[in-house]
């Protein structure tokens, strides 16, 4: 069984040095690109300030673009992803969150990363694009998983004969509570777990709302 966010893995030391790696060069990414403009931030620039080399930068993010406004999460699909929301069959908005979670690797976000990132999208039209290109990209892949998970399960779902509704509308759910969660972690300070309290709390106030 995989871990999950309810009850994470103990972070190794090699994990912890990949994860240290790759906040550095989201940071150097990030502050390059609000000090020099989104389009005008290069590769090498980015490789200098992290003090990593190019191989090294690709090795962690397929482009440029990635390091600097994040990448798409890899999401697990087929019999690992039907492994993940196994654990939770009847609660499929919380098993999207430990799928998305599972699929990292970890449950750690890092806040000074985000808090950035936030100030990019607010400020420069062309970096909030990209990024905006990299969440649809991954939430098809979570609706994917969903969709398929319910067809195969047509018992658990809400929604009858709907599969593909009820997965849009739930993994858009869990958008909206990762939403509220980043407010919290926009106030905090280096790493941050995105624990599953967390997103139950923010699940509940979306329902009162509703």
């Amino acid at each position: 069984m995989m871990p999950t966010t309810a009850n994470p893995a103990p972070e190794g030391l090699r994990a912890r040095k990949r994860r240290a790696t790759e906040n550095a060069i989201e940071m150097a990414s990030v502050e390059l690109a609000l000090e020099l403009g989104f389009e005008n931030v290069t590769v090498e620039a980015i490789c200098e300030r992290a003090d990593v080399s190019r191989s090294t930068l690709f090795n962690y993010f397929p482009s440029r673009d990635a390091a600097i406004v994040g990448r798409p999460i890899p999401v697990l699909g087929g019999e690992e992803a039907a492994a993940v929301l196994a654990q939770l069959p009847g609660e499929l908005t919380l098993g999207l969150f430990r799928l998305i979670f599972a699929s990292i690797g970890h449950s750690n976000v890092n806040s000074d990363v985000a808090r950035l990132r936030g100030r990019l999208a607010a400020e420069q039209p062309a970096a909030r694009r990209v990024g905006t290109i990299l969440l649809v990209e991954t939430g098809e892949r979570l609706m994917a998983a969903a969709e398929s998970w319910l067809r195969a399960h047509p018992e658990l779902a809400k929604l009858a004969g709907e599969p593909e509704r009820e997965a849009s509308l739930a993994t858009n759910a869990v958008y909206a509570a990762l939403t509220v969660m980043a407010g919290g972690w926009l106030s905090s300070v280096g790493d941050v777990e995105a624990s599953e309290a967390q997103f139950e709390a923010a699940m509940r106030q979306l329902r009162a709302v509703i």
